[in-house]
């Protein structure tokens, strides 16, 4: 990593700190071989960086030989996974919630079913703040330093403060969840929308790790859309990015729950599939499930209600490619199995345009599933301590 220039002796301390700490966050245990490689730092600077995150306890440094082999021993950088935080996502059918260690691994979760609709905000915050409760009490034989907790939520979220601007799959509008949580639980909280956490985590640990431009779409009763340009979220000015499912794809379609005609979502949204199908809406990942099974097996309502979404997923893929030019696209929820059921015919859609066809994007179904904003969440809340190391809370 090339020194900055215009830097004081301290803030390039803790920009050293910072990749170190990053660095065996995201990828796991590393020798200080590997990190003087990758940060062009020498040998005793890494020494005295990984010992000054021991003394914080946010890392352990363990000796082995490196591949078995005689000679000097390989100094191992370790992420203390006594250091926790608590990720929670607020689904529109269930919340859950997991104890994440630093280094990503989640060590405890619970989830919590809900009723499809509309919610009421305090019983939610009660809901999360007793399992928050209960998943900490199971970590009190191996205690742990928590260090926050970070909230994926289905809706527009000011970045500012975390107030839930409009959630339509909850029934919120103007909510200041963030605060109400934080003071239940007594603890900082961190909330975001639930496709900018999944792109955040399938940047890190999933099916976009190594790239910087990326989109990320996720269905299910809507469309959320999270970006990554030059690797760095798009957010806009007040957080409110990336609401793709009321991008305009018909204008003979018909009237969205927004007000507008022909949105992507009233297209895609599962319970479009479930209706085109003959099948109640409602049913979530599993009913979406059950259709392309029976599409697969020749019902032809089935086959043709898949290849109708499989269709219009194609043409607002290629409204995202040309809007944003990413260098991968991952799709989750209801996207995704319409995806692997209809890969071939998404393509084509995708390639209907003469003057700039877009079949060289990369398109995979995101590799941590369902739980993208769950692990996006943990990051978030990861995020003040792998920015600034020496903010962390001392131990008691």
């Amino acid at each position: 990593m090339p020194t900055p220039t215009g830097v004081g002796t301290d803030e390039l301390r803790r920009a050293n700190l910072r990749a170190i700490l990053q660095t065996v966050h995201t990828r796991g245990p590393t020798t200080r071989a590997v990190l003087t490689r990758q940060l062009g730092l020498n040998r005793s600077t890494i020494g005295a960086l990984t010992g000054e995150l021991q003394s914080l306890e946010l890392v352990s440094e363990e000796t082995s030989a490196v591949g078995g082999r005689s000679g000097r021993p390989s100094h191992l950088v370790v992420p203390r996974e006594d250091n926790v935080v608590v990720a929670v996502d607020v689904g529109v059918d269930r919340i859950a919630v997991a104890l994440v260690g630093l280094g990503g691994e989640v060590l405890h979760r619970r989830d919590r079913g809900h009723q499809r609709g509309e919610h009421d905000v305090d019983h939610v915050v009660e809901a999360i703040a007793q399992m928050v409760e209960e998943i900490l009490a199971a970590a009190a034989d191996h205690p742990v330093r928590c260090l926050g907790v970070g909230v994926a939520v289905p809706g527009a979220v000011r970045a500012v403060d975390g107030l839930v601007r409009f959630a339509p799959n909850l029934g919120w509008v103007e909510v200041p969840f963030t605060d109400l949580l934080a003071e239940r639980l007594d603890r900082p909280v961190a909330t975001g929308n639930d496709a900018d956490l999944g792109v955040l985590a399938e940047h890190v640990r999933g099916a976009a790790v190594g790239f910087t431009e990326v989109a990320y779409l996720s269905a299910s009763v809507g469309i959320g859309g999270g970006f990554l340009v030059g690797g760095r979220p798009l957010a806009g000015a007040r957080g409110y990015a990336g609401e793709v499912g009321h991008m305009q794809v018909d204008t003979e379609g018909p009237v969205c729950r927004c007000g507008a005609v022909g949105c992507w979502e009233t297209k895609v949204g599962e319970n479009v599939l479930l209706r085109l199908a003959g099948r109640l809406p409602g049913g979530g990942p599993r009913a979406v499930a059950e259709v392309i099974h029976a599409a697969s097996a020749g019902e032809a309502r089935a086959a043709e209600a898949v290849a109708d979404v499989a269709d219009w997923c194609g043409v607002g893929l290629r409204a995202i490619a040309n809007l944003f030019d990413p260098e991968v696209v991952v799709l989750g929820g209801s996207l995704a199995q319409v995806w692997r059921a209809a890969e071939d015919r998404v393509r084509e859609a995708m390639s209907r345009s003469t003057m700039m066809p877009r079949d060289d994007v990369l398109v995979r179904a995101g590799q941590l599933g369902g739980d993208s904003p769950l692990i996006g969440a943990a990051e978030l809340a990861f995020m003040p301590v792998l920015d600034h190391p020496q903010a962390v809370p001392q131990p008691a």
